[in-house]
């Protein structure tokens, strides 16, 4: 296992209530944070392209909730089994990290922390299913998805980022 390394901090972010932070944190080989809310599927091929489905906010990477917290194993195979036709070894490349200290009335997950996790397939695997999805380019990533949470997670995955220094937006 890897240590997650911060590459990215959000005070303020605006898919949170009033005074929380989304941390972003990254690694190759991660352990798994609780409590464990939403996975994400990471798919790529050379040179850099990464498989995106169509949601009503535009292109996301494959994604599910789960609909019992920390059960993160059965939504992952349910993602591989959908998109590549099989449950295939992963691991995780990192997590966005929700701290919200004071919930509103929309604000359903867990608190004061709820995590969103990212994996990515241990080896070669079969195409995902090209019906389901497109590919998305080096070229074209940064304005289709560059605003997407998981993003810096992908980055670094890909090695597009050089230094993991940790970086905070202002929102």
């Amino acid at each position: 296992m890897d240590f997650p390394r911060l590459v990215r901090t959000v005070p303020g972010a605006s898919w949170l209530p009033a005074g929380s932070t989304a941390e972003v944190w990254a690694g190759d080989d991660l352990d798994i944070p609780r409590p464990t809310v939403i996975v994400r599927l990471l798919l790529t091929r050379a040179p850099g392209e990464i498989f995106c489905v169509p949601t009503a906010k535009g292109l996301d990477i494959p994604t599910t909730c789960l609909t019992v917290a920390h059960e993160w194993q059965a939504g992952l195979a349910s993602l591989c089994r959908v998109h590549l036709g099989e449950e295939v070894a992963t691991r995780c490349v990192g997590y966005v990290r929700n701290i919200v200290p004071e919930p509103d009335d929309a604000y359903r997950l867990p608190v004061p922390v709820a995590n969103v996790l990212v994996f990515t397939p241990r080896a070669e695997t079969p195409p995902p299913d090209e019906t389901l999805g497109t590919w998305v380019g080096r070229a074209e990533a940064p304005g289709l998805l560059g605003e997407r949470h998981w993003w810096p997670i992908a980055c670094a995955a890909l090695g597009w980022i050089k230094s993991q220094r940790n970086r905070t937006e202002e929102q």
